[in-house]
């Protein structure tokens, strides 16, 4: 589908960069003027922390924003891991590609892209069989930029193409993060480079993200609820006393909920390994 610069659908965000398309051409379902859009960059050579990272990050941001849209380039290494952990998460996830949307590149991510049209989509602003171009690369990361209202690098070398991402959304005043990294780690030199020049906000999990982005987290419960759908009525109980406290000291709760000590520790220490609450010095339990 065709989508033209004054088209309602045209990505409004990418709209207001100086550089942006006058034309776009998008295959998929996904609404690119969702609410909250983070796009994810990052070496082709990913390491098994970077991917760790990235699908940690993706895993939690769709926990608190399951409207959220993941954009990256269909690339390997990072951007595919991206991808492929917004389509496990059941979050939408976009690709802009560096070619035509009537051809793959990689061919090995076809059926990937395949999955994203249904959920997420392909953008590019290159028609049919367009082919590719090393300089289209580069294009392309103005728009990953743009699209988004943060931009993550994972990983990347010292001259990685992330880093042109990252300076490109620094031009367009996007919220750049990236992931500190072991300082003899290649493909975390960029990232360690960013950060140590202030061109980029320290991120080591989503709270940081979120937190940075002052996004509204979501109500506590409404998380804990989908987390752990499977409480007993006895734990849901216990865990509605402690919402309403804040905290609860194991005597006090003997007392107020009228239950014997033995019982209530047996649904505590439940409820401590499901993770659902924290044991303190002094006997005393919070959410």
């Amino acid at each position: 589908t065709p989508l033209y610069f004054t088209d309602p659908a045209y990505p409004t965000r990418l709209a207001e960069c100086v550089d942006a398309p006058p034309l776009l051409y998008y295959r998929g379902s996904a609404d690119l003027n969702a609410a909250k859009v983070v796009s994810v960059v990052g070496t082709r050579r990913a390491t098994e922390y970077g991917r760790s990272f990235c699908e940690a990050l993706v895993r939690d941001l769709a926990t608190g924003f399951p409207q959220l849209i993941i954009v990256s380039g269909l690339a390997y290494g990072i951007d595919i891991c991206a991808h492929r952990a917004a389509l496990k998460q059941g979050l939408d996830t976009v690709a802009v590609l560096a070619h035509g949307l009537d051809h793959i590149y990689p061919a090995s991510h076809r059926n990937t892209a395949i999955e994203m049209v249904s959920h997420g989509g392909l953008l590019t602003e290159y028609p049919g069989y367009h082919p590719m171009h090393p300089a289209f690369f580069v294009a392309r990361n103005r728009i990953v930029a743009g699209l988004a209202d943060a931009v993550v690098i994972v990983e990347s070398r010292e001259k990685g193409g992330a880093l042109i991402t990252a300076g490109i959304a620094e031009s367009y005043h996007r919220d750049v993060f990236a992931l500190p990294g072991d300082i003899h780690r290649e493909t975390s030199t960029g990232c360690n480079h960013l950060i140590r020049r202030n061109r980029a906000a320290l991120i080591t999990s989503a709270d940081d993200l979120v937190e940075a982005m002052c996004w509204k987290a979501p109500r506590r419960e409404v998380v804990q609820r989908s987390l752990f759908p499977d409480l007993t009525d006895e734990e849901q109980s216990l865990v509605d006393y402690l919402k309403e406290r804040g905290e609860g000291q194991i005597n006090r709760m003997t007392v107020e909920l009228n239950r014997p000590l033995s019982q209530l520790l047996s649904v505590l220490v439940e409820l401590e390994f499901k993770g659902v609450v924290k044991a303190l010095p002094g006997g005393v339990y919070k959410l």
